[in-house]
Protein backbone atom coordinates (compact mmCIF):
# COMPACT_ATOMS: atom_id res chain seq x y z
CA UNK A 1 0.00 0.00 0.00
CA UNK A 2 1.35 3.43 -0.94
CA UNK A 3 1.47 6.25 1.65
CA UNK A 4 -1.25 8.06 -0.31
CA UNK A 5 -3.50 5.01 -0.18
CA UNK A 6 -2.83 4.62 3.56
CA UNK A 7 -3.73 8.28 4.25
CA UNK A 8 -6.89 7.92 2.19
CA UNK A 9 -7.89 4.73 4.05
CA UNK A 10 -7.46 6.42 7.44
CA UNK A 11 -9.68 9.33 6.39
CA UNK A 12 -12.25 6.96 4.88
CA UNK A 13 -12.42 4.90 8.10
CA UNK A 14 -12.77 8.13 10.08
CA UNK A 15 -15.75 9.29 8.01
CA UNK A 16 -17.42 5.88 8.30
CA UNK A 17 -17.05 5.72 12.10
CA UNK A 18 -14.49 2.89 12.02
CA UNK A 19 -11.43 4.71 13.35
CA UNK A 20 -12.35 5.04 17.04
CA UNK A 21 -14.85 3.31 19.30
CA UNK A 22 -18.24 4.88 19.88
CA UNK A 23 -19.17 5.93 23.41
CA UNK A 24 -22.88 5.48 24.18
CA UNK A 25 -22.62 8.27 26.76
CA UNK A 26 -21.77 10.86 24.08
CA UNK A 27 -24.55 13.33 23.31
CA UNK A 28 -25.92 12.14 19.92
CA UNK A 29 -25.37 14.16 16.77
CA UNK A 30 -29.13 14.77 16.48
CA UNK A 31 -28.93 16.94 19.64
CA UNK A 32 -25.88 18.68 18.22
CA UNK A 33 -27.76 19.56 15.03
CA UNK A 34 -30.63 21.03 17.09
CA UNK A 35 -28.14 23.15 19.08
CA UNK A 36 -26.56 24.44 15.87
CA UNK A 37 -29.94 25.31 14.37
CA UNK A 38 -30.98 27.16 17.54
CA UNK A 39 -27.73 29.11 17.72
CA UNK A 40 -27.81 30.02 14.03
CA UNK A 41 -31.34 31.40 14.39
CA UNK A 42 -30.09 33.50 17.31
CA UNK A 43 -27.15 34.84 15.30
CA UNK A 44 -29.44 35.63 12.35
CA UNK A 45 -31.78 37.65 14.61
CA UNK A 46 -28.78 39.54 15.98
CA UNK A 47 -27.66 40.31 12.43
CA UNK A 48 -24.34 38.55 12.91
CA UNK A 49 -24.86 36.07 10.10
CA UNK A 50 -27.12 35.94 7.05
CA UNK A 51 -30.00 33.52 6.60
CA UNK A 52 -29.23 30.94 3.90
CA UNK A 53 -31.72 29.37 1.53
CA UNK A 54 -33.28 26.20 2.91
CA UNK A 55 -31.51 23.11 1.57
CA UNK A 56 -33.35 20.08 0.26
CA UNK A 57 -33.68 17.04 2.51
CA UNK A 58 -31.04 14.33 2.18
CA UNK A 59 -32.17 11.40 0.02
CA UNK A 60 -31.25 7.76 0.64
CA UNK A 61 -29.11 7.80 -2.51
CA UNK A 62 -26.96 10.55 -0.98
CA UNK A 63 -26.13 8.39 2.05
CA UNK A 64 -23.01 6.63 0.77
CA UNK A 65 -22.57 4.11 3.61
CA UNK A 66 -24.05 2.98 6.91
CA UNK A 67 -23.13 5.15 9.90
CA UNK A 68 -22.98 4.19 13.61
CA UNK A 69 -25.77 4.83 16.09
CA UNK A 70 -25.63 8.37 17.38
CA UNK A 71 -24.34 9.74 14.06
CA UNK A 72 -26.41 11.79 11.61
CA UNK A 73 -26.25 12.71 7.94
CA UNK A 74 -26.22 16.49 7.49
CA UNK A 75 -25.63 18.95 4.68
CA UNK A 76 -22.57 21.12 5.09
CA UNK A 77 -24.59 24.31 4.54
CA UNK A 78 -26.64 23.53 7.67
CA UNK A 79 -23.64 23.46 10.02
CA UNK A 80 -21.75 26.56 8.79
CA UNK A 81 -22.16 30.13 9.95
CA UNK A 82 -20.58 31.56 6.81
CA UNK A 83 -19.63 30.14 3.42
CA UNK A 84 -18.65 32.45 0.58
CA UNK A 85 -16.11 33.01 -2.17
CA UNK A 86 -13.89 36.04 -2.04
CA UNK A 87 -14.54 39.14 -4.15
CA UNK A 88 -12.78 39.75 -7.47
CA UNK A 89 -9.78 41.82 -6.39
CA UNK A 90 -8.12 45.02 -7.58
CA UNK A 91 -4.39 44.38 -7.55
CA UNK A 92 -1.58 46.78 -6.73
CA UNK A 93 1.60 45.90 -8.64
CA UNK A 94 3.75 48.29 -6.64
CA UNK A 95 2.79 47.75 -2.99
CA UNK A 96 3.16 44.53 -0.98
CA UNK A 97 1.23 45.82 2.03
CA UNK A 98 -2.14 44.03 1.57
CA UNK A 99 -1.80 40.35 0.55
CA UNK A 100 -4.74 38.33 -0.73
CA UNK A 101 -4.96 34.53 -0.61
CA UNK A 102 -5.31 32.90 -4.03
CA UNK A 103 -5.68 29.24 -4.98
CA UNK A 104 -1.89 29.09 -5.44
CA UNK A 105 -1.51 30.05 -1.78
CA UNK A 106 -3.79 27.20 -0.66
CA UNK A 107 -1.54 24.13 -0.65
CA UNK A 108 -2.14 20.82 1.12
CA UNK A 109 0.51 21.68 3.71
CA UNK A 110 -0.93 25.10 4.59
CA UNK A 111 -1.17 28.71 3.44
CA UNK A 112 1.78 30.06 1.42
CA UNK A 113 1.59 33.84 1.43
CA UNK A 114 4.85 34.02 -0.53
CA UNK A 115 2.70 33.25 -3.60
CA UNK A 116 0.19 36.00 -2.79
CA UNK A 117 -0.61 39.01 -4.95
CA UNK A 118 -1.41 42.31 -3.25
CA UNK A 119 -4.43 44.61 -3.16
CA UNK A 120 -5.00 48.27 -3.78
CA UNK A 121 -5.50 50.08 -0.47
CA UNK A 122 -8.96 51.44 -1.29
CA UNK A 123 -10.21 47.93 -2.24
CA UNK A 124 -8.79 46.45 0.98
CA UNK A 125 -10.30 49.20 3.14
CA UNK A 126 -13.73 48.68 1.54
CA UNK A 127 -13.97 45.01 2.54
CA UNK A 128 -16.33 44.18 5.45
CA UNK A 129 -14.75 42.40 8.43
CA UNK A 130 -16.36 39.03 7.67
CA UNK A 131 -14.37 38.91 4.37
CA UNK A 132 -11.08 38.46 6.24
CA UNK A 133 -9.99 34.95 7.16
CA UNK A 134 -10.00 34.00 10.82
CA UNK A 135 -8.25 31.23 12.71
CA UNK A 136 -10.22 28.00 12.29
CA UNK A 137 -11.69 28.87 8.88
CA UNK A 138 -11.48 26.23 6.14
CA UNK A 139 -10.28 27.48 2.75
CA UNK A 140 -11.35 25.52 -0.31
CA UNK A 141 -9.97 26.06 -3.82
CA UNK A 142 -13.04 26.50 -5.97
CA UNK A 143 -11.70 26.76 -9.53
CA UNK A 144 -9.02 25.37 -11.78
CA UNK A 145 -8.22 21.84 -12.95
CA UNK A 146 -5.51 20.40 -10.71
CA UNK A 147 -6.15 22.77 -7.80
CA UNK A 148 -9.93 22.67 -7.32
CA UNK A 149 -10.97 20.76 -4.19
CA UNK A 150 -7.75 21.42 -2.29
CA UNK A 151 -8.68 22.38 1.27
CA UNK A 152 -6.80 23.54 4.38
CA UNK A 153 -7.54 24.94 7.84
CA UNK A 154 -6.32 28.38 8.93
CA UNK A 155 -4.18 27.55 11.96
CA UNK A 156 -2.82 31.01 12.77
CA UNK A 157 -4.33 34.47 13.07
CA UNK A 158 -3.89 36.78 10.05
CA UNK A 159 -4.01 40.56 10.14
CA UNK A 160 -6.97 41.29 7.87
CA UNK A 161 -6.14 39.04 4.94
CA UNK A 162 -8.99 38.18 2.50
CA UNK A 163 -9.31 35.49 -0.19
CA UNK A 164 -9.86 36.07 -3.89
CA UNK A 165 -12.77 34.88 -6.02
CA UNK A 166 -11.17 31.45 -6.65
CA UNK A 167 -11.17 30.48 -2.96
CA UNK A 168 -14.19 29.75 -0.73
CA UNK A 169 -14.18 30.46 3.02
CA UNK A 170 -16.05 27.86 5.10
CA UNK A 171 -16.66 29.15 8.63
CA UNK A 172 -18.21 26.41 10.75
CA UNK A 173 -20.54 26.81 13.68
CA UNK A 174 -18.71 26.76 17.02
CA UNK A 175 -20.49 23.52 17.98
CA UNK A 176 -18.61 21.66 15.21
CA UNK A 177 -15.02 20.45 15.36
CA UNK A 178 -13.67 22.18 12.25
CA UNK A 179 -10.76 19.74 11.92
CA UNK A 180 -13.22 16.86 11.58
CA UNK A 181 -14.89 18.62 8.63
CA UNK A 182 -11.44 19.39 7.19
CA UNK A 183 -10.53 15.71 7.21
CA UNK A 184 -13.93 14.76 5.78
CA UNK A 185 -13.36 17.14 2.86
CA UNK A 186 -9.85 15.70 2.39
CA UNK A 187 -11.17 12.13 2.38
CA UNK A 188 -11.73 9.99 -0.75
CA UNK A 189 -15.47 10.51 -0.22
CA UNK A 190 -14.98 14.00 -1.64
CA UNK A 191 -11.59 13.98 -3.37
CA UNK A 192 -12.25 10.85 -5.48
CA UNK A 193 -15.71 12.08 -6.44
CA UNK A 194 -14.99 15.72 -7.24
CA UNK A 195 -16.62 15.43 -10.67
CA UNK A 196 -19.95 14.88 -8.89
CA UNK A 197 -19.66 18.39 -7.44
CA UNK A 198 -17.90 20.32 -10.21
CA UNK A 199 -19.36 22.24 -13.14
CA UNK A 200 -17.77 23.95 -16.13
CA UNK A 201 -15.36 22.94 -18.89
CA UNK A 202 -12.28 20.73 -18.65
CA UNK A 203 -10.03 23.82 -18.64
CA UNK A 204 -11.97 25.61 -15.90
CA UNK A 205 -13.74 23.37 -13.41
CA UNK A 206 -15.88 25.14 -10.76
CA UNK A 207 -16.78 24.04 -7.23
CA UNK A 208 -19.89 26.21 -6.92
CA UNK A 209 -21.32 27.57 -3.68
CA UNK A 210 -24.49 25.49 -4.03
CA UNK A 211 -22.45 22.31 -4.48
CA UNK A 212 -20.38 23.09 -1.39
CA UNK A 213 -23.46 23.74 0.74
CA UNK A 214 -25.06 20.49 -0.47
CA UNK A 215 -22.12 18.27 0.46
CA UNK A 216 -23.57 15.47 2.60
CA UNK A 217 -21.47 14.90 5.73
CA UNK A 218 -21.51 11.93 8.10
CA UNK A 219 -21.61 13.73 11.46
CA UNK A 220 -20.53 12.03 14.73
CA UNK A 221 -21.29 13.36 18.23
CA UNK A 222 -19.02 16.32 19.07
CA UNK A 223 -16.89 14.35 21.54
CA UNK A 224 -16.36 11.61 19.00
CA UNK A 225 -15.38 14.21 16.39
CA UNK A 226 -12.63 15.31 18.76
CA UNK A 227 -11.48 11.72 19.36
CA UNK A 228 -11.39 11.05 15.63
CA UNK A 229 -9.30 14.17 15.00
CA UNK A 230 -6.90 13.24 17.80
CA UNK A 231 -6.51 9.74 16.33
CA UNK A 232 -5.90 11.05 12.81
CA UNK A 233 -3.30 13.53 14.05
CA UNK A 234 -1.55 10.73 15.93
CA UNK A 235 -1.53 8.45 12.87
CA UNK A 236 -0.49 10.94 10.16
CA UNK A 237 3.09 11.47 11.47
CA UNK A 238 3.48 7.68 11.45
CA UNK A 239 2.29 7.63 7.84
CA UNK A 240 4.88 10.32 7.04
CA UNK A 241 7.60 8.10 8.53
CA UNK A 242 6.28 5.19 6.51
CA UNK A 243 6.32 7.41 3.40
CA UNK A 244 10.02 8.18 3.86
CA UNK A 245 10.89 4.48 4.10
CA UNK A 246 8.51 3.60 1.25
CA UNK A 247 10.01 6.25 -1.05
CA UNK A 248 13.56 5.09 -0.27
CA UNK A 249 12.61 1.50 -1.06
CA UNK A 250 10.75 2.63 -4.17
CA UNK A 251 13.84 4.45 -5.39
CA UNK A 252 15.98 1.38 -4.74
CA UNK A 253 13.42 -0.82 -6.52
CA UNK A 254 13.27 1.53 -9.51
CA UNK A 255 17.05 1.69 -9.76
CA UNK A 256 17.25 -2.09 -9.47
CA UNK A 257 14.52 -2.53 -12.10
CA UNK A 258 16.32 -0.17 -14.50
CA UNK A 259 19.65 -1.94 -14.00
CA UNK A 260 18.03 -5.34 -14.42
CA UNK A 261 16.36 -4.27 -17.66
CA UNK A 262 19.63 -2.77 -18.92
CA UNK A 263 21.37 -6.07 -18.17
CA UNK A 264 18.71 -7.98 -20.10
CA UNK A 265 19.23 -5.69 -23.11
CA UNK A 266 22.97 -6.05 -22.86
CA UNK A 267 22.76 -9.86 -22.76
CA UNK A 268 20.35 -9.79 -25.70
CA UNK A 269 22.71 -7.65 -27.78
CA UNK A 270 25.66 -9.90 -26.93
CA UNK A 271 23.89 -13.07 -28.05
CA UNK A 272 23.61 -14.46 -24.52
CA UNK A 273 19.84 -14.38 -24.08
CA UNK A 274 18.70 -17.10 -26.46
CA UNK A 275 20.44 -20.12 -27.93
CA UNK A 276 21.85 -19.92 -31.43
CA UNK A 277 20.29 -22.21 -34.03
CA UNK A 278 22.79 -23.47 -36.57
CA UNK A 279 20.02 -23.92 -39.13
CA UNK A 280 19.34 -20.16 -39.15
CA UNK A 281 20.69 -18.42 -42.24
CA UNK A 282 23.80 -16.50 -41.24
CA UNK A 283 23.39 -12.74 -41.03
CA UNK A 284 26.83 -12.40 -42.62
CA UNK A 285 25.42 -13.58 -45.97
CA UNK A 286 22.70 -10.92 -45.87
CA UNK A 287 25.26 -8.24 -45.07
CA UNK A 288 27.50 -9.37 -47.97
CA UNK A 289 24.62 -8.79 -50.36
CA UNK A 290 23.80 -5.45 -48.75
CA UNK A 291 27.41 -4.28 -48.91
CA UNK A 292 27.67 -5.27 -52.55
CA UNK A 293 24.50 -3.31 -53.33
CA UNK A 294 25.94 -0.26 -51.54
CA UNK A 295 29.16 -0.57 -53.54
CA UNK A 296 27.23 -0.80 -56.83
CA UNK A 297 25.02 2.15 -55.88
CA UNK A 298 28.12 4.24 -55.14
CA UNK A 299 29.73 3.21 -58.43
CA UNK A 300 26.56 4.14 -60.30
CA UNK A 301 26.45 7.46 -58.40
CA UNK A 302 23.05 6.61 -56.98
CA UNK A 303 24.43 6.81 -53.47
CA UNK A 304 26.94 9.23 -51.98
CA UNK A 305 30.30 7.69 -51.15
CA UNK A 306 30.57 8.51 -47.46
CA UNK A 307 33.69 7.29 -45.70
CA UNK A 308 32.87 5.22 -42.66
CA UNK A 309 34.70 2.63 -40.65
CA UNK A 310 33.97 -0.91 -41.71
CA UNK A 311 32.22 -2.81 -38.93
CA UNK A 312 33.35 -6.37 -38.22
CA UNK A 313 32.58 -9.16 -35.81
CA UNK A 314 35.89 -9.56 -34.00
CA UNK A 315 34.74 -12.38 -31.79
CA UNK A 316 32.61 -10.39 -29.37
CA UNK A 317 29.41 -11.82 -30.89
CA UNK A 318 28.35 -15.35 -31.95
CA UNK A 319 29.92 -16.61 -35.19
CA UNK A 320 26.79 -16.42 -37.31
CA UNK A 321 26.19 -12.79 -36.30
CA UNK A 322 27.32 -9.83 -38.39
CA UNK A 323 28.16 -6.29 -37.33
CA UNK A 324 26.99 -3.38 -39.47
CA UNK A 325 26.82 0.38 -39.72
CA UNK A 326 23.44 2.06 -39.89
CA UNK A 327 23.51 2.55 -43.66
CA UNK A 328 24.04 -1.17 -44.22
CA UNK A 329 20.80 -2.17 -42.46
CA UNK A 330 18.65 0.50 -44.10
CA UNK A 331 17.15 0.43 -47.55
CA UNK A 332 19.51 1.44 -50.34
CA UNK A 333 18.25 4.92 -51.17
CA UNK A 334 19.22 8.46 -50.24
CA UNK A 335 16.05 8.99 -48.17
CA UNK A 336 16.45 5.87 -46.03
CA UNK A 337 18.24 7.88 -43.30
CA UNK A 338 16.90 11.40 -43.11
CA UNK A 339 16.85 14.22 -40.57
CA UNK A 340 13.95 16.66 -40.90
CA UNK A 341 14.37 19.92 -42.86
CA UNK A 342 16.21 22.74 -41.08
CA UNK A 343 16.00 26.52 -41.10
CA UNK A 344 13.65 28.29 -43.47
CA UNK A 345 12.65 25.08 -45.28
CA UNK A 346 9.67 24.84 -43.01
CA UNK A 347 8.37 27.48 -40.57
CA UNK A 348 5.10 28.08 -38.75
CA UNK A 349 4.15 30.73 -41.31
CA UNK A 350 3.79 27.89 -43.84
CA UNK A 351 1.28 25.93 -41.73
CA UNK A 352 -2.35 25.73 -42.85
CA UNK A 353 -5.54 24.35 -41.26
CA UNK A 354 -6.15 20.63 -41.76
CA UNK A 355 -8.28 20.01 -44.82
CA UNK A 356 -8.41 18.48 -48.27
CA UNK A 357 -4.97 18.13 -49.89
CA UNK A 358 -3.09 19.04 -46.71
CA UNK A 359 -0.19 17.03 -45.32
CA UNK A 360 0.78 16.44 -41.71
CA UNK A 361 4.00 17.58 -40.02
CA UNK A 362 5.19 14.76 -37.76
CA UNK A 363 6.85 16.12 -34.62
CA UNK A 364 9.06 14.95 -31.81
CA UNK A 365 5.92 14.45 -29.70
CA UNK A 366 4.85 11.61 -31.99
CA UNK A 367 8.01 9.68 -31.07
CA UNK A 368 7.99 10.60 -27.38
CA UNK A 369 4.28 9.83 -26.87
CA UNK A 370 4.22 6.85 -29.27
CA UNK A 371 1.12 8.47 -30.77
CA UNK A 372 0.49 8.84 -34.50
CA UNK A 373 -2.32 11.36 -33.90
CA UNK A 374 -0.27 13.83 -31.86
CA UNK A 375 0.24 17.27 -33.45
CA UNK A 376 -1.89 19.66 -35.50
CA UNK A 377 0.48 21.24 -38.03
CA UNK A 378 -0.21 20.84 -41.75
CA UNK A 379 1.26 22.10 -45.03
CA UNK A 380 -0.14 22.47 -48.54
CA UNK A 381 0.30 19.88 -51.27
CA UNK A 382 2.77 22.13 -53.14
CA UNK A 383 4.92 22.51 -50.02
CA UNK A 384 4.76 18.78 -49.42
CA UNK A 385 5.95 18.07 -52.97
CA UNK A 386 8.95 20.37 -52.47
CA UNK A 387 9.87 18.48 -49.28
CA UNK A 388 9.01 14.95 -50.43
CA UNK A 389 12.52 13.74 -49.51
CA UNK A 390 11.39 14.02 -45.89
CA UNK A 391 8.20 12.01 -46.40
CA UNK A 392 7.41 9.44 -43.74
CA UNK A 393 5.67 6.20 -44.63
CA UNK A 394 4.16 3.21 -42.81
CA UNK A 395 6.89 1.05 -41.30
CA UNK A 396 9.41 3.88 -41.04
CA UNK A 397 11.02 4.43 -37.65
CA UNK A 398 11.09 7.99 -36.31
CA UNK A 399 13.60 9.01 -33.63
CA UNK A 400 13.54 12.15 -31.46
CA UNK A 401 16.70 14.22 -31.96
CA UNK A 402 16.41 17.33 -29.76
CA UNK A 403 15.93 17.74 -26.00
CA UNK A 404 14.50 14.29 -25.35
CA UNK A 405 16.88 12.27 -27.48
CA UNK A 406 16.48 8.68 -28.61
CA UNK A 407 12.73 8.05 -28.29
CA UNK A 408 11.56 5.77 -31.10
CA UNK A 409 8.26 4.95 -32.79
CA UNK A 410 7.27 2.75 -35.73
CA UNK A 411 4.85 4.53 -38.06
CA UNK A 412 1.69 2.38 -38.26
CA UNK A 413 -0.16 1.50 -41.46
CA UNK A 414 -3.01 3.88 -40.64
CA UNK A 415 -1.37 7.30 -40.84
CA UNK A 416 -1.82 10.63 -42.57
CA UNK A 417 0.57 11.38 -45.44
CA UNK A 418 3.19 13.84 -44.25
CA UNK A 419 6.81 14.72 -43.54
CA UNK A 420 9.04 14.86 -40.46
CA UNK A 421 10.18 18.13 -38.88
CA UNK A 422 13.74 19.03 -37.87
CA UNK A 423 13.44 17.41 -34.41
CA UNK A 424 13.05 13.94 -35.95
CA UNK A 425 15.21 11.41 -37.74
CA UNK A 426 13.51 8.80 -39.88
CA UNK A 427 14.90 5.41 -40.86
CA UNK A 428 13.62 2.99 -43.47
CA UNK A 429 15.11 -0.36 -42.48
CA UNK A 430 15.87 -3.25 -44.81
CA UNK A 431 13.61 -5.83 -43.21
CA UNK A 432 15.34 -8.67 -45.04
CA UNK A 433 18.34 -7.90 -42.79
CA UNK A 434 16.90 -6.59 -39.55
CA UNK A 435 13.60 -6.91 -37.71
CA UNK A 436 12.13 -3.52 -36.78
CA UNK A 437 11.33 -4.52 -33.22
CA UNK A 438 14.80 -5.96 -32.73
CA UNK A 439 16.23 -2.66 -33.99
CA UNK A 440 14.18 -0.74 -31.40
CA UNK A 441 15.73 -2.85 -28.64
CA UNK A 442 19.15 -2.38 -30.18
CA UNK A 443 18.69 1.36 -30.47
CA UNK A 444 17.56 1.58 -26.86
CA UNK A 445 20.77 -0.15 -25.80
CA UNK A 446 22.91 2.54 -27.54
CA UNK A 447 20.75 5.61 -26.80
CA UNK A 448 22.97 6.61 -23.85
CA UNK A 449 25.94 6.86 -26.24
CA UNK A 450 23.94 9.20 -28.50
CA UNK A 451 23.05 11.48 -25.59
CA UNK A 452 26.75 11.80 -24.70
CA UNK A 453 27.48 12.98 -28.24
CA UNK A 454 24.56 15.40 -28.41
CA UNK A 455 25.49 19.07 -28.72
CA UNK A 456 23.94 22.27 -27.45
CA UNK A 457 23.67 24.07 -24.11
CA UNK A 458 20.00 24.83 -23.48
CA UNK A 459 18.60 22.02 -25.67
CA UNK A 460 20.72 18.97 -26.47
CA UNK A 461 20.63 18.15 -30.17
CA UNK A 462 21.91 15.49 -32.53
CA UNK A 463 23.20 18.22 -34.79
CA UNK A 464 25.19 15.79 -36.91
CA UNK A 465 24.35 12.22 -37.85
CA UNK A 466 27.97 11.29 -38.56
CA UNK A 467 28.49 9.66 -35.17
CA UNK A 468 25.31 7.60 -35.50
CA UNK A 469 26.00 6.62 -39.10
CA UNK A 470 29.76 6.06 -39.02
CA UNK A 471 30.76 5.17 -35.46
CA UNK A 472 27.96 3.11 -33.94
CA UNK A 473 28.14 -0.63 -34.51
CA UNK A 474 24.89 -2.57 -34.81
CA UNK A 475 25.16 -6.31 -34.09
CA UNK A 476 23.00 -8.23 -36.56
CA UNK A 477 21.94 -11.78 -35.60
CA UNK A 478 20.23 -14.08 -38.10
CA UNK A 479 16.74 -12.75 -38.78
CA UNK A 480 14.96 -15.67 -37.08
CA UNK A 481 17.15 -15.26 -33.99
CA UNK A 482 16.28 -11.55 -33.88
CA UNK A 483 12.63 -12.47 -33.64
CA UNK A 484 13.32 -14.99 -30.87
CA UNK A 485 15.30 -12.34 -28.98
CA UNK A 486 12.45 -9.80 -29.25
CA UNK A 487 9.93 -12.34 -27.97
CA UNK A 488 12.17 -13.34 -25.06
CA UNK A 489 13.05 -9.76 -24.07
CA UNK A 490 9.37 -8.75 -24.03
CA UNK A 491 8.55 -11.73 -21.82
CA UNK A 492 11.38 -10.99 -19.37
CA UNK A 493 10.69 -7.22 -19.23
CA UNK A 494 7.05 -7.87 -18.44
CA UNK A 495 8.03 -10.25 -15.64
CA UNK A 496 10.45 -7.67 -14.17
CA UNK A 497 7.77 -4.99 -14.22
CA UNK A 498 5.29 -7.33 -12.52
CA UNK A 499 7.81 -8.13 -9.78
CA UNK A 500 8.37 -4.41 -9.14
CA UNK A 501 4.69 -3.62 -8.56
Amino acid sequence: MTPEQLRASILQYAAEGKLVKQNPNDEPASELIRKIEKEKNKLIKEGKIKKNKKLLAITDDEKQFDIPNGWEWVKLGNIVDYVQRGKSPKYDKESTRYPIISQKCVQWDGIHLEFAKHLKEDFWEGLPSYRFVTKGDLLLNSTGTGTVGRVIKVTEPFNKVPVDSHVTVIRLNQNICNSYILYFLMSPIIQKNLDDYLTGTTKQKEFGLASIQNIVVSLPPLEEQKRIVAKIEKLMPLVDEYAESYNRLQKIDNEFEDKLKQSVLQYAMEGKLVKQNLSDESAINNLKEAREEIKQAINNKKLRNEKYLKAQNNGEYPKNWAVARLKEICEKNNAAIKRGPFGSSITKSMFVPKGKDTFKIYEQGNAIRKDINYGSYYITKDKFESLRAFEVKPGDIIISCAGTIGETFIIPSKMEPGIINQALLKLTLDTSIIDKYFFLLEFKSISSQLKLHAKGSAIKNLASLKYLKNKISFPVPPLEEQKRIVKNVEKIMKAISELSK
